[in-house]
């Protein structure tokens, strides 16, 4: 086996495969420059990992949102059926944002109530007590956005939509018959 001499440069006679083994070989050191490289090397790995440790984390924080939003809705939208699906008694109309209230005899509670949106979330208000059927949680707020009743076919339809401030991650829109109509 060829050893290097005491300085760094290869003999000239050797052949450019020789002279990279040669080197590879030789067990003194790195240079300066191979230092600076690698360490320039690690530095933009860091950077990169970070990078991408940052990005999964919101869109983990996007997933985990959109997920709680649809869960939401879906306890919401059970919740507000099962009330308007076993409601005693109803008047045929139209609730909007506009302050107009339907109101139907309430088989939770038995008595006469409408349901309404604040941002506590829905509510079963009536003149026996309240209800909260869909409370606002985890920054989500549950909203009923409209809902009908038509008497002649015995339908409730009714919107429900779940939002993060002003943003609205999931909504349906959904219609049930009144059982005993």
């Amino acid at each position: 086996m060829k050893r290097l001499p005491p300085h760094n440069n290869p003999p000239a006679h050797l052949c450019a495969f020789d002279r990279i083994r040669l080197r590879l070989r030789d067990t003194r050191g790195f240079m300066l420059g191979e230092q600076l490289l690698s360490v320039i090397f690690i530095g933009l790995l860091c950077v990169v990992v970070s990078a991408g440790i940052g990005a999964a984390m919101s869109a983990y924080a996007n997933i985990t949102m959109k997920t709680r939003a649809d869960t939401m809705l879906t306890q919401a939208v059970e919740l507000v059926s099962d009330e308007l699906t076993y409601a005693l008694d109803a008047e045929d109309g139209v609730q909007e944002d506009d302050g107009s209230e339907l109101y139907f005899t309430s088989a939770t509670l038995r008595s006469e109530g409408v349901l309404q949106t604040n941002e506590a979330g829905v509510w079963l208000n009536a003149d026996s007590g309240q209800y909260l059927l869909a409370p606002t949680q985890n920054g989500l707020a549950p909203r009923l956005a409209s809902l009908a009743y038509d008497e002649n076919t015995g339908l409730w339809t009714f919107h429900i939509t779940i939002s993060s401030g002003d943003t609205v991650l999931a909504e349906t829109t959904m219609t049930v018959k009144r059982i005993g109509s």
